[in-house]
């Protein structure tokens, strides 16, 4: 087996250095409150290491692999929008009455899937191993 050595992993890094680069000044600017900004930035970390690793066990060549990424960051905005507003409950309640949801959904939405596809078309590739459809181990004769 081949091993990957850590130089491959720079674009990555790269990427995610910029991704964040773009999520932290963008969540500081939008939410008012300490608070309210770290757990949105530790929300929107999580959602995007969900997006790269489901955007690293599709099929690129395929665009059914394609279509079932953006379902995914299509839910992964919902649940950052539903993250957002439990995080708006814990601290503001009952300052509620966001109608702007539809619009937090596409941004965060679009965003993890340009991610997701970045980071795939940067990660390294893998040699993956052959093994046998029934499961069990291939005899020799």
């Amino acid at each position: 087996m081949r091993s990957l050595s850590p130089a491959k992993f720079i674009p990555v890094s790269l990427i995610w250095v910029l991704a964040l680069g773009l999520v932290v000044p963008s969540m500081f600017f939008y939410h008012p409150t300490t608070e309210v900004f770290i757990s949105s930035v530790g929300m929107i970390f999580i959602l995007m290491l969900l997006a790269s690793w489901v955007g690293l066990r599709f099929n690129p060549k395929k665009p059914i692999g394609y279509f079932l990424l953006a379902l995914v960051t299509v839910i992964s905005g919902f649940m950052a929008v539903q993250g957002f507003d439990a995080v708006y409950v814990l601290y503001f309640a009952p300052a509620g009455g966001r109608w702007d949801a539809i619009v937090e959904i596409s941004v965060v939405a679009a965003f993890l899937f340009l991610f997701a596809l970045i980071n795939l078309l940067f990660w390294p590739k893998r040699e993956v191993d052959a093994q046998a459809d029934s499961g069990e181990k291939t005899q020799n004769p």
